[in-house]
């Protein structure tokens, strides 16, 4: 990868945790990410670095983040039947697949 073609994944980068991160100013998401990209400078093996940068920064960002208890939504009653988002009477269906656990 040259150095040209990493600065543009680095600025992708930037782009996809702009867009997961809304609450946070643009600026402020730029600088996580080129501050992670400092990071690996000095690596010598320069093909996973946008990759390795992108998880950095996203963990930094995540930390920056305030987590907001989410109250659930009520399930339907047993007596209701799922469509679409909308609750219709009769039951809720259940999924005839196993389950991983």
């Amino acid at each position: 990868m040259t150095h040209d073609e990493e600065l543009l994944h680095i600025d992708q980068v930037i782009d996809r945790l702009g867009t997961r991160f809304p609450d946070l100013p643009r600026e402020g998401v730029e600088q996580v990410v080129r501050s992670a990209h400092e990071h690996f400078a000095t690596g010598k093996v320069r093909d996973f670095v946008p990759l390795l940068v992108e998880r950095l920064a996203r963990e930094k960002l995540q930390g920056l983040v305030p987590v907001v208890a989410v109250e659930p939504e009520a399930a339907p009653k047993a007596s209701s039947e799922v469509i679409g988002s909308e609750v219709i009477g009769s039951e809720v269906p259940v999924p005839r697949w196993p389950v991983p656990r």
